[in-house]
């Protein structure tokens, strides 16, 4: 069937009978009004003429009677309006009356449409780019955002990956999210300005359903960067760092604040003296509890979650944008992605920082991750992955085949695999 066939237009030239008979009349009245003034301007009639005239009150009675059986959203008196002058005011209140009580009922459908058609639905797959993940404690599970505006959370059970839940409730692309455990409370930031608050434990919700958020916080700006801190224990709460682009009069922060198990949260922190917004951000112990934050002019700042949040030092590594960061198990070794194609281990035990390793690709890198094992020069693995933006790949002429596949790196330097997002969701 063509797509005329299937064509619900109605051209708006097709009037209802009552629309066209009123017209009929409309028209009838206008040659009488005509006529009369002709006899204004001294002129006789003729007898069939004078006929039309003496007609004039039982045809206007007519009309007036058809006016009031005019649908509200008829716009026959509006092209009419010669004789709408004519018609009783009582008449012409009533027809008023019903075009406003169409109106809102139109309005109201469109209303109700609207939500229908934004209402969330299960989601079996993102439909946009994913932009963050994340997995459970306990490994069971991953989760996913993306521009979308949704998280999915996936069962890692078996092979293939299996779409459990949905969460619903941001308006804009989700950029990240985070799962903390003891309690289990899930975060997500989004380009809408807002922190949601989600059950973290997928066995307490309902399979193949929408899960709505349990809070929200009005953050501000476009939330890149959302980090639970390892380091709090507890059923009282725990802190989470948060990182924001700038966004009309809201500037570009890094914050931290402290989060209930229900999701109530109280800022305890705000720092806005940043050289641009951060990418990333990753916690540091030691000594004094830090946040390692990762910026597009090549530096890392290190600084003070104690008191006001003071800048403790800066750390020059790369001569591009650093898009990521990662801490060794023992959180003594800072690891970057950077688009200038290298990756950094730098030591962050010590007040030096000095830099461990330098791993090089042949691509801008865009996110690191380092096995449990990691030493720099020692032992373990590094995974890195990158490629182009999106923009720049249809005009590259230097394109890699492996553009986009992440690679697992040993100590040396030395690739020991490629790994493409099939495989990578395979290995978790």
């Amino acid at each position: 069937m063509s797509w005329r066939a299937e064509s619900t237009y109605q051209r708006q030239s097709a009037f209802a009978e009552d629309e066209k008979e009123y017209l009929k009349l409309a028209k009838k009245l206008r040659e009488i009004l005509k006529l009369e003034e002709k006899v204004k301007g001294g002129e006789s009639l003729a007898q069939n003429q004078q006929d039309k005239v003496d007609s004039k009150d039982s045809l206007l009675q007519e009309v007036t009677k058809l006016a009031g059986k005019l649908p509200g959203d008829s716009d026959v008196l509006e092209k009419t309006q010669d004789i709408t002058a004519l018609l009783p005011a009582k008449t012409v209140k009533g027809i008023e009356q019903r075009r406003q009580q169409e109106q809102e009922r139109r309005q109201n459908r469109e209303k109700k449409q609207e939500e229908e058609r934004r209402a969330p639905v299960f989601m079996c797959r993102h439909d946009r780019p994913i932009l963050s993940v994340c997995v459970s404690a306990d490994s069971r599970y991953l989760f996913t955002c993306s521009k979308d505006g949704n998280l999915i959370c996936w069962s890692l059970e078996e092979k293939l990956l299996k779409a459990l839940y949905t969460f619903a409730g941001h308006t804009g692309a989700v950029f990240t999210l985070d799962v903390t455990s003891a309690p289990p409370l899930l975060i997500s930031g989004s380009a809408d300005g807002q922190v949601k608050f989600w059950e973290g434990d997928p066995t307490r919700l309902t399979p193949l359903t929408v899960t709505s958020p349990k809070n929200t916080l009005e953050h501000g700006g476009r939330v890149r960067v959302l980090r639970w801190c390892p380091f709090d224990e507890g059923s009282s709460g725990r802190r989470f760092a948060s990182a924001s682009e700038k966004l009309g009069s809201k500037p570009a922060v890094i914050a931290v604040w402290h989060a209930s198990p229900a999701g109530e949260t109280k800022q305890l922190l705000e720092i806005k003296d940043l050289p641009g917004k951060a990418n990333d951000l990753q916690w540091g112990g030691g000594g004094k509890l830090k946040l390692f934050s990762a910026h597009d002019n090549g530096y890392v700042g290190v600084w003070s979650v104690e008191g006001p949040g003071s800048l403790m030092k800066t750390i020059k590594l790369h001569n591009a944008a650093i898009s990521a960061l990662t801490l060794t198990s023992d959180a003594s070794t800072l690891v970057t992605a950077s688009h200038d194609k290298t990756s950094k281990a730098v030591d962050v035990s010590q007040a030096a920082t000095e830099t461990l390793a330098t791993f090089e690709l042949n691509r801008p890198l865009n996110a690191v991750a380092v096995t449990e094992d990691f030493v720099a020069q020692k032992s373990g693995a590094v995974v890195l992955a990158g490629g182009k933006d999106a923009r720049d790949v249809t005009r590259a002429k230097d394109m890699q085949d492996d553009e986009f596949e992440a690679k697992v790196i040993d100590p040396s330097g030395q690739i020991l695999a490629d790994w493409g997002w099939w495989c990578f969701c395979h290995s978790l």
